[in-house]
């Protein structure tokens, strides 16, 4: 502990310079964008446009893209690039959520929704200090934390954007502590509130119930992910009829077959398929390849979450597990951007509280998950990448290193167990 304080010490006047300079080029960002933000450009449109269809009582027609254009043209005129609807593709409960919003002029509830993440932002070090030891190495007060977090340009990017993303990372950070006070019905019942991005849940909630090793644990799991799930299609149902419901799946996936009109770019999209697409993008086998490497990457997490921890004196195993069952939903889910990175925030910070204690940088899992961590949290880089090139795709190989490292280093651990367990049979 006392080498880890030494290291963060040395460590801390170059990081500070990095992450105020880090934060400055953020700030110049929203300053030249202060007028795209007021005008409504941002995506924050989608959940504005469906909390007020939701709020006007007109929920049968949440899906109806000439709905949703009506409504974008009234609080936004004046986004002369839009010449259809930004649509809303997200399960019909989160349009309730938006709602209250709906209720304010378009700008205030940009703002209002800002303040929201802002305060999640704020929660999360107090939530998470006690489970996540470079926090507890870090005695800073929350809304130092919080500012250095929006250094990490998916934070930022979900912020400026009015994106959902900062709540799905709060959502798994209940998960996370849930899970490591054993309240595994409570964790399942706060994944199961993550499902208005379903594509970055449902894997975790596989890798989840393997890691388990008890069918009394499991079932408490599932019973907390299925109470609530139930919840959330009553309340669709209420919200926009049984026949949005029913035709939500073929919509999201015409979306996807014609890319919404541009909205969906896999060039820009930090996960397998948006890495594969830079490289064979025009291959006729793509989607094949796409889905080949899918299952194998599942295979591989769901191999390495099953790894046995025994004789290993703490829970630094059980992170990686946790660590190793996030990059993996965000590599195999067909559709993510940049702000849905947030989520590798508490990944992150796990494997920084591990580095050069616990994982030993020279071991060749070290050297990829620090090549990894670099990707992951140079933001220029990131921000060259999307705004210039539009080819932020590149990041997933950040994601791919970081989930390759960790993966082997929970195999070594696991072989360590194994032969501490052959010696002290042997020696029985």
């Amino acid at each position: 502990m006392k080498l880890s304080r030494m290291k963060l010490g040395k460590l801390r006047p170059v990081s500070r310079l990095y992450v105020a300079s880090v934060l400055l080029i953020h700030l110049l960002v929203v300053w030249n964008a202060r007028d795209l933000i007021l005008k409504g450009y941002p995506d924050f449109t989608i959940y504005y446009t469906a909390g007020t269809i939701v709020r006007q009582g007109m929920g049968h027609t949440l899906y109806d893209n000439g709905v949703q254009f009506q409504v974008q043209r009234a609080f936004a005129p004046q986004v002369a690039t839009r010449l259809g609807a930004l649509p809303f593709n997200h399960p019909p409960f989160e349009a309730v959520l938006f709602v209250p919003f709906a209720y304010f002029p378009y700008r205030l509830a940009y703002l209002l929704w800002g303040l929201v993440n802002l305060a999640m932002l704020t929660a999360l070090p107090i939530l998470l200090r006690p489970h996540v030891p470079v926090l507890r190495d870090w005695p800073a007060p929350a809304w130092t934390v919080t500012a250095v977090s929006l250094a990490f340009f998916p934070i930022f990017f979900a912020l400026l954007q009015g994106q959902d993303a900062i709540l799905l990372l709060f959502l798994y950070s209940l998960v996370f502590v849930a899970w490591k006070k054993k309240r595994l019905a409570s964790a399942g019942a706060w994944l199961a509130c993550g499902m208005f991005k379903f594509h970055l849940v449902l894997l975790f909630l596989l890798l989840m119930l393997i890691q388990e090793k008890t069918a009394q644990g499991r079932k408490r799991i599932l019973t907390g992910f299925l109470g609530v799930s139930v919840i959330l299609v009553a309340v669709s149902v209420v919200a926009v009829g049984t026949q949005e419901i029913i035709s939500y799946p073929h919509y999201v996936l015409g979306l996807e077959k014609t890319m919404a009109g541009g909205a969906i770019n896999p060039s820009d999209m930090p996960n397998l398929r948006g890495f594969l697409y830079l490289i064979a993008g025009n291959h006729r086998y793509f989607d094949l390849l796409v889905i080949s490497l899918s299952v194998v990457l599942v295979l591989v997490a769901a191999w390495v979450s099953d790894i046995p921890a025994r004789g290993l004196p703490d829970d630094s195993t059980s992170d990686l597990k946790f660590c190793v069952a996030v990059f993996a939903c965000v590599l195999v889910s067909y559709h993510a951007l940049v702000h849905d990175l947030c989520v590798l925030a508490l990944p992150v910070l796990l494997l920084v509280g591990q580095l050069g204690s616990k994982i030993r940088v020279s071991s060749w899992p070290g050297v990829a998950i620090s090549a990894g961590l670099a990707g992951l949290l140079f933001s220029p880089l990131q921000l060259v990448l999307l705004m210039r090139y539009d080819r932020l795709a590149w990041l997933g190989l950040a994601v791919l290193l970081c989930f390759v490292g960790v993966g082997g280093e929970l195999k070594s651990r696991g072989q360590r167990a194994w032969g501490q367990d052959f010696i002290r049979n042997e020696e029985d």
